[in-house]
């Protein structure tokens, strides 16, 4: 079936033609939407899998750091103060907290 010879014979037109067309229209969206699934679906495992490799949970000795708000501020200030200093990277490995 030629669609040019559909178009300039628009008389001819029948249902069944419609219906070609309607289904071929129909199969092509739901082509293009599961395309976007599947891609939207691996960036989705792909950012899950970045995530896990990245993620850092403190150290039982760092617990502090998730309830305190001004040790993770102190701790960020000193780290930005030893680099400014001595331009090495800073590696954190234990807050504690001196008095209340």
């Amino acid at each position: 079936m030629n669609v040019a010879a559909i178009w300039q014979n628009i008389e001819d037109f029948n249902i069944l033609d419609a219906l070609v067309v309607a289904g071929i229209a129909i199969v092509i969206v739901f082509g293009v939407l599961a395309l976007i699934i599947i891609i939207s679906w691996l960036f989705q495992k792909g950012i899950e899998t970045v995530e896990a490799k990245t993620n850092i949970l403190p150290k039982e000795e760092n617990k502090i750091l998730s309830t305190d708000e001004d040790a993770v501020i102190a701790s960020l200030i000193a780290s930005i103060e030893f680099f400014k200093e001595t331009g090495k990277e800073p590696e954190i490995k234990s807050i504690t907290k001196i008095g209340d």
